[in-house]
């Protein structure tokens, strides 16, 4: 999947996976030829598939991919050419930019957050008991993995929530301040560790992050320094 923007990252595509029952994994990237770290990330998430379907690209048929493959025992096959329909990804990769899109616009949120948001959404779509006859009401990282997904880390923050962040300081600085909230980081730190846009505009990881209240919102305090952050 490409972007006709980079993102805050510096990411300008995306290499997605999916099954029959659901599963998605989007793992951006900055150039093709990461396709086949990508594919070793699926693996060291939820484990080695016994197949990969896709379309006759150099970098999903060669180089790091084919030995990545190779080493994995994992069967290589490819769609006919010209005939994207015979890759099961293509009308996933609509689906989650549509879902993508939702999110940032109902939300307002920076176009060039776009590979966070898009993680984010695959997240959700992977812990949710989607209307297919294949899960049995179960949800599709159930199916995958066998096991229940935790959801704790999703159920306290929405896409780029404002939240305060709070970080060591010295007086007479505040010790908490005004961020976004873009997401679960699964690879940093332990269990509910997530991303956050603090003013900077870079994004940081940190667990000491709290709601801000609605009685807070309702301050003309707190608004001005909302606003401060958005603009």
């Amino acid at each position: 999947m490409f972007a006709n923007l980079r993102s805050i990252a510096g990411h300008t595509m995306a290499q997605g996976f999916c099954t029959d029952f659901g599963f998605t994994k989007f793992v951006p990237m900055s150039r093709k030829s990461e396709a086949g770290y990508a594919l070793q990330e699926l693996i060291r998430d939820v484990g080695i598939p016994k197949g990969m379907h896709t379309d006759d690209a150099k970098e999903l048929t060669l180089g790091t991919w084919k030995k990545v493959c190779q080493d994995h025992g994992i069967a290589m096959s490819n769609t006919e050419a010209h005939s994207p329909f015979q890759n099961r990804t293509e009308g996933v990769i609509k689906e989650v930019k549509r879902h993508t899109q939702r999110f940032m616009s109902r939300t307002r949120s920076p176009k060039r957050l776009w590979d966070y948001c898009m993680v984010y959404v695959t997240d959700l779509r992977n812990r949710l008991a989607l209307s297919l006859p294949q899960l049995n009401g179960r949800t599709p990282y159930e199916v995958l993995t066998g096991n229940t997904p935790n959801i704790s880390e999703y159920l306290e923050f929405e896409w780029y929530q404002p939240i305060w962040i709070y970080n060591p300081a010295t007086f007479p600085e505040q010790k908490r301040t005004i961020g976004r909230w873009i997401g679960v980081a699964h690879r940093v730190g332990q269990a509910m560790c997530y991303w956050v846009l603090p003013s900077s505009g870079i994004p940081i990881a940190r667990t000491t992050i709290q709601v801000i209240a609605k009685e807070e919102l309702a301050t003309r305090e707190v608004m001005e320094q909302i606003y401060e952050y958005d603009n």
